[in-house]
């Protein structure tokens, strides 16, 4: 594939980048998926669970393919243990 234009990545460039909340890194996206409303960005949790979050500029408004990351806006609560309570 021809590299693509500033600004723009391959939905394969994503995995493995780590996703960051807060400054804070909440876990590594291990795939992109579209179930038919928009795509979800499944991370991987330090503690292993699955989280999947919209992949909408509002949820993740900086994809930096350069530095290696993606800066999050998560929903209030999406990567809490539910266990916890």
């Amino acid at each position: 594939l021809p590299p693509p234009a500033d600004g723009e990545f391959y939905i394969a460039d994503l995995i493995g980048l780590p996703a960051r909340a807060d400054g804070a890194e909440v876990g590594r996206v291990v795939a992109v998926e579209n179930y038919g409303a928009g795509d979800l960005i499944d991370i991987e949790t330090p503690d292993g669970r699955s989280v999947l979050m919209p992949f909408t500029k509002a949820y993740a408004p900086r994809i930096d393919i350069a530095a290696k990351r993606i800066e999050a806006l998560p929903p209030a609560g999406l990567f809490e243990d539910d266990d916890a309570a």
